[in-house]
């Protein structure tokens, strides 16, 4: 149930609080009955009641800095208005940039910019299986040396794998060998390529370079995203996520005598375009 809960979270943008408060009514209701002492099951009801005002408090307090940040405006330290007769204190604090590599975070190079990475999942019916493309774009300066790339990968969607082999069908790619493959937390594959002396490279005058391969499985195509690694110091690893990391913390709680009733810690990373990746989402009273 853990495990099914992260993974909806990690893909959900503002949908994760009603999964969450869904599970936490369905624990409630499993475990209340076994109490056996009216009393109590009033007293445990009120609570649970309390803490999913207050979640649904503390989600909006989430949401209303979301919106600010995507929106290039300074989020608040407090909603102007109660939410379920809850004050709702907010605290942002800007961790700095990163770029997503291999399910970590870490923080890019100075030139980072030079390249452009992402990924991309189409359907091939002929191979009844999916495609998918890693694209790398050069875009450092013009009359800038080439850049030669050490490592290209992606994260897939949870439920899926690689099909083995597929990536020697593509002459064009960077590389036609086996990918180094893992397991994420959540249970999605990260496959990798290393390239060894000679490495490839794009350049002003060959600007892209792919490594495409089929992977096959079926659920949520959401969560899957891209990596190249330059050999270049100054530029290091870039990342299909790349953004400013946040950590916001908001709280509910009662204006009469100042209980919590609920907290949510929310880690997300938002691009310089206002996209929102939610990396984890944690409810606490």
């Amino acid at each position: 149930m853990v495990r099914l809960l992260q993974q909806m979270i990690s893909s959900e943008k503002g949908q994760a609080l009603p999964i969450v408060l869904a599970l936490l009514v369905i624990g409630g209701l499993t475990i209340i009955p076994s109490l056996g002492y009216a009393t109590t099951i009033l007293k445990s009801s009120r609570m649970l009641g309390e803490s999913v005002r207050g979640a649904y408090a503390a989600d909006a307090g989430v949401e209303d800095t979301l919106w600010s940040l995507s929106n290039g405006m300074s989020p608040s330290t407090q909603l102007s208005d109660n939410v379920n007769q809850m004050e709702v204190a907010i605290q942002t604090e800007n961790k700095g940039t990163y770029t997503l590599y291999l399910a970590q975070l870490i923080e890019p190079g100075g030139h980072s910019d030079y390249l452009d990475v992402f990924g991309e999942m189409v359907w091939d019916g002929g191979a009844n299986a999916y495609n998918y493309t890693i694209t790398i774009t050069w875009q450092a300066d013009p009359g800038s040396p080439p850049i030669k790339l050490t490592e290209a990968g992606a994260r897939i969607p949870i439920g899926y794998s690689y099909q083995s082999g597929s990536a020697a069908g593509f002459e064009e790619n960077l590389s036609t060998d086996e990918p180094d493959e893992t397991l994420d937390a959540l249970g999605a594959y990260l496959l990798n390529w290393v390239f060894e002396s000679p490495r490839p490279a794009v350049s002003e005058n060959v600007t892209v370079k792919t490594q495409t391969f089929y992977i096959t499985g079926e659920g949520s195509q959401e969560g899957h995203y891209a990596w190249v690694v330059a050999a270049e110091g100054d530029i290091g690893a870039v990342g299909e996520i790349t953004g400013t990391f946040y950590k916001i913390t908001a709280t509910a709680t009662h204006p009469g005598n100042g209980e919590t009733t609920a907290r949510i810690v929310a880690y997300v990373m938002i691009k310089e375009e206002g996209i929102i990746h939610i990396i984890s989402w944690q409810i606490s009273n």
